[in-house]
C-alpha cells in the first residue's frame, strides 16, 4: 500500500480526538495506538507536574493539570551514528464559538482540506512526522544512527511535555519539530524564534464617588500610563534588534494586554485592576535577563509619575514563559532540509523567523540539539475559526522528511 494512502485518514481520526491543552490522554493513547505495531522501543508514560514544576527549566503554564503524559519510540540503526528526532504536540487551543466556524470544529476534509480544531497547529504535522518515522521504521534497521519519534502535550502553555521527553533522555543531535511554517503557499523553515513572558500586572488607585472623580485615583487611567511605558519598551527592544530574520517581522516582540479586571460599581472611580500582558523576548535574551529588563524598565519609566512611583505596580510572571532560540542558517542540519524540501517540492524554502515561541526553545536551550521547525500549514489560520491544512502540503512534508531521514541516516551494508 502506497504510504501516503492514509494520511489524510489519520490526520482527521486525530483532529476528531479532542486533545484541550490540560487533557491531552486521548490525543496521546491514539498515536500510541499507531506505534505499538511498529518493532520500535516504546515509551509511555505519565510524569507529574507537580515534579517537573521543580524543574529549574519549567517554563510555566497556563492550564491547571496534575499529569503530563507522552509517548516517544525509536528505531536504531545498525552502525553508529547520530540521533535524530521527530516532534510535535497533540495539544490544541479551545473550539472557541463554533458558530463562527463554517466547517465542523470536530474534523472534515473537503476535497484536499482537511478542517478542524487543531488540523494546521499543528495534528497534521505531527501526522507527517510518524508517518516519516514509520517510513524508516518499515523498511529495516540498515542505517546509521537513531530515529526517534515524540509526541507531547503542553505546548500551547509552555512546553511542560517536551521537557518531561527532555528529562526523560527522549532528546537528541538534531530534532525537527513539524509545526505550520509555510509563508504565502510556499515552503519554509523557522530558523529563529523570539520568546515571550505572561504577567499579571496589579495597579492600585483610590476609590471616589464618581461625581467627584477627582478627588480619586483612577486604577483605569494609571494602567494606560502604565501601559504606555510598557510600550516604550516593547520600541527600545525592537530598535535595538539587528538579526535581519527577526526585523523582517516587523514587529518581532510585540507587547499585548489581553485582559483587563477591575472595578466594582460604575458610579465608583476604580480603586484597583489586575491586568494579564504578553511580553516579548529577544533573540538571544534568557528569560531570566527579559524578565530583568521588563521590570527594571517599568520602574524606571515610571520614577516621576506622582502616584505610581509612590504605588508602584506590582508585576507577578505567570502562566507560560517561552525562550528565545535559533540555529544558524548554514548549519548542517538547516541545509539538510532545505536540500529534502527542494528535492521533494522543486522549491527552495525561505529560511525565516518567527515573533512566537514554540518548543524549539526547550529542544536548543535545555536538550542540547541543534533544533528547527519545518512543517505543513500556515500559522496564520491556526488559533482561528475554520482552521485548516491542505492535505497535499501534509504529502509532501512527509515526503521532504523521508529523504531528510535518508540523507542524515545512510543506508549501510548490513551483509
Amino acid at each position: 500500500m502506497d504510504l501516503f494512502d492514509d494520511l489524510g485518514a489519520r490526520a482527521l481520526a486525530l483532529v476528531a480526538t479532542p486533545s484541550p491543552t490540560g487533557d491531552e490522554a486521548p490525543g496521546i493513547d491514539l498515536v500510541a495506538s499507531w506505534l505499538e505495531p511498529l518493532d520500535v522501543d516504546l515509551d509511555r508514560w505519565t510524569e507529574s507536574m507537580a515534579e517537573l514544576a521543580e524543574d529549574p527549566a519549567f517554563p510555566g503554564w497556563e492550564v491547571a493539570r496534575e499529569t503530563v503524559p507522552v509517548v516517544a519510540a525509536e528505531v536504531r540503526g545498525t552502525q553508529p551514528g547520530p540521533t535524530t528526532v521527530l516532534t510535535g504536540h497533540v495539544d490544541t487551543v479551545p473550539v472557541g464559538d463554533p458558530a463562527t466556524w463554517s466547517r465542523a470544529p470536530g474534523g472534515e476534509r473537503r476535497g484536499s482540506l482537511l478542517f478542524g480544531r487543531g488540523a494546521c497547529d499543528m495534528k497534521a504535522g505531527l501526522v507527517a512526522a510518524f508517518a516519516a518515522f514509520e517510513d524508516r521504521v518499515r523498511r529495516g534497521r540498515g542505517f546509521a544512527g537513531t530515529v526517534r519519534f515524540v509526541a507531547v502535550p503542553g505546548e500551547e502553555d509552555g512546553g511542560s511535555g517536551t521537557l518531561a521527553a527532555i528529562r526523560r533522555g527522549w532528546t537528541g543531535d538534531q530534532v525537527v519539530i513539524t509545526e505550520p511554517t509555510s509563508r504565502n503557499g510556499a515552503p519554509a523553515i523557522v530558523v529563529a524564534h523570539a520568546g515571550a513572558l505572561t504577567y499579571t500586572i496589579e495597579v492600585e488607585g483610590r476609590s471616589a464617588h464618581a461625581a467627584t472623580r477627582l478627588e480619586g485615583e483612577s486604577a483605569l487611567e494609571h494602567l494606560f500610563t502604565v501601559h504606555s511605558a510598557l510600550r516604550r519598551l516593547e520600541a527600545e527592544v525592537n530598535d535595538v534588534e539587528a538579526d535581519p530574520r527577526m526585523r523582517a517581522l516587523g514587529l518581532p516582540y510585540p507587547t499585548t494586554i489581553g485582559t483587563v479586571h477591575g472595578g466594582m460599581w460604575a458610579s465608583n472611580v476604580m480603586e484597583s485592576l489586575r491586568a494579564e500582558a504578553r511580553l516579548g523576548v529577544a533573540l538571544g535574551e534568557s528569560i531570566e535577563d527579559a524578565s530583568e529588563r521588563i521590570e527594571s524598565g517599568v520602574r524606571a519609566q515610571l520614577a516621576d509619575d506622582p502616584w505610581l512611583s509612590a504605588h508602584p505596580p506590582r508585576l507577578h510572571r505567570t502562566g507560560a514563559a517561552f525562550g528565545s532560540a535559533e540555529i544558524s542558517d548554514d548549519h548542517p542540519l538547516v541545509l539538510a532540509v532545505a536540500g529534502a524540501v527542494q528535492a521533494t517540492t522543486g522549491l527552495r524554502p525561505e529560511l525565516v523567523a518567527a515573533p512566537y515561541g514554540c518548543d524549539m526553545a526547550l529542544w536548543a536551550n535545555v536538550g542540547g540539539a541543534a533544533t528547527l521547525v519545518y512543517g505543513p500549514g500556515d500559522v496564520a489560520r491556526a488559533h482561528a475559526p475554520d482552521e485548516h491544512v491542505d492535505l497535499r502540503e501534509v504529502r509532501s512534508v512527509t515526503g521532504a522528511l523521508i529523504r531528510l531521514l535518508d540523507t542524515l541516516h545512510p543506508s549501510v551494508d548490513t551483509e
